[in-house]
């Protein structure tokens, strides 16, 4: 079959890539890309390889009469209008990978969720009523994050209750400039995805929640909490600081030692005792008018391009985690739950497994087994390193 030079710009059309951005991400000119597609009788395989890769296609695509049919790129709602939008080849595998565990999940009819708070609060003051509501139904209490050891363990925490009403959470990493996570909602089976690349636990716990907002609304899309373009953003980043910080527990957890007119060193200590991160603290705590004004603004200038949130420290000199930790880092509790049962009852192989998720069925009952094994006090003092 001979090459086909209508895929590529089928692909490109298809991924909202122009053949200057396809040159820039295989570091080539953009003539020199140009003349080497143009070779005849065909372009060298390894270019075709590279290409393919980059555009998540197999490389036998080039030589089809029709370019395969490709998923529809979910809406980015970091846009004014969310629409779908060019995304880098990380993020389209991560997305593949967690709509591929979705769509098993939903074939398999494994058990998923039920009546979870539909979210359709509009103004400020019902967002906080319904924030509050909803975190009273995921059972995250204020002894909670008073007695979570830091924003790593509180995330946790937080993320294994909302999987006990099964919704699927999952962490991938893929480009910052990508996105923070995204959500692919689903009546039955919602899934939540969270971009590990960078972001501290602290800033991962806002995203999570930021994400459970659009669950909640069932609202498909990819997300950066922090870039509020459209009314859906601001719903669900309302939603997030009013679940993670509610005003009543924000004064039980500070006591009264707060000033009006923060420094770094003051947003480092309310995030530290709140569990949040300190772009998520500041914003909140000028939301509530704890902080004056502007807070957010003043701390936005200091920080600069050194974001604290996308700085956690790693454990130099450790012990590389076990692989069981580091299967539950990415896979979660949900899903060991959902593909223990499919396996147990014979309605799912490993290699099946394998194929919907990247889970290798070398790790698959070691991981599962130790799900299963964590007491409550385990539970409670949970951390998890992504490995």
């Amino acid at each position: 079959m001979a090459y086909n030079p209508n895929i590529l710009q089928e692909a490109l059309r298809a991924r909202r890539l122009t053949p200057a951005k396809l040159s820039e991400r295989l570091g080539m000119d953009p003539a020199e890309l140009s003349r080497e597609l143009k070779r005849d009788p065909e372009p060298k395989s390894d270019l075709l390889r590279s290409v393919a890769r980059e555009l998540v296609l197999p490389p036998f695509a080039f030589y089809m009469q029709r370019l395969p049919t490709l998923e529809e790129a979910i809406p980015d709602f970091r846009s004014p209008v969310p629409e779908p939008g060019a995304k880098s080849r990380e993020t389209i595998e991560a997305i593949r990978l967690a709509e591929g565990i979705q769509r098993t999940l939903i074939e398999l009819k494994a058990p998923g969720v039920s009546a979870l708070p539909k979210f359709v609060a509009t103004t400020d003051e019902e967002i906080d009523r319904f924030a509050l509501k909803a975190r009273a139904h995921f059972s995250i209490t204020l002894d909670d994050q008073r007695d979570a050891k830091d924003a790593r363990s509180f995330y946790v925490l937080v993320r294994r209750k909302i999987e006990e009403h099964g919704i699927v959470v999952l962490q991938d990493s893929f480009p910052r400039e990508d996105g923070s996570g995204f959500c692919l909602a689903h009546k039955t089976h919602p899934l939540i995805l969270i971009n590990s690349k960078l972001q501290t636990r602290a800033r991962r716990l806002f995203t999570l929640v930021h994400e459970l907002g659009h669950v909640l609304m069932g609202q498909t899309g990819i997300s950066d909490p922090f870039v509020r373009r459209n009314t859906i953003e601001r719903r669900c980043n309302r939603f997030a600081g009013s679940f993670l910080a509610p005003q009543s527990f924000v004064i039980s957890l500070l006591g009264g030692s707060v000033t009006r007119d923060p420094d770094l060193d003051d947003i480092r200590w309310a995030a530290r005792k709140l569990k949040l991160s300190q772009e998520a603290t500041v914003l909140r705590l000028e939301q509530l008018l704890i902080y004056k004004l502007g807070s957010h603004g003043k701390w936005l200038s200091l920080v600069h391009n050194d974001n604290p949130d996308y700085s956690e420290k790693g454990g130099g000199g450790k012990q590389p985690p076990a692989q069981e930790k580091v299967k539950l880092a990415k896979f979660g509790f949900a899903f060991a739950k959902a593909f223990k049962r499919l396996l147990d009852r014979g309605l799912i192989s490993e290699i099946n497994l394998y194929r919907a998720s990247g889970l290798k069925p070398t790790y698959q009952k070691s991981y599962f087994d130790y799900v299963n094994s964590l007491s409550p006090s385990e539970l409670r003092n949970l951390e998890l390193d992504d490995g």
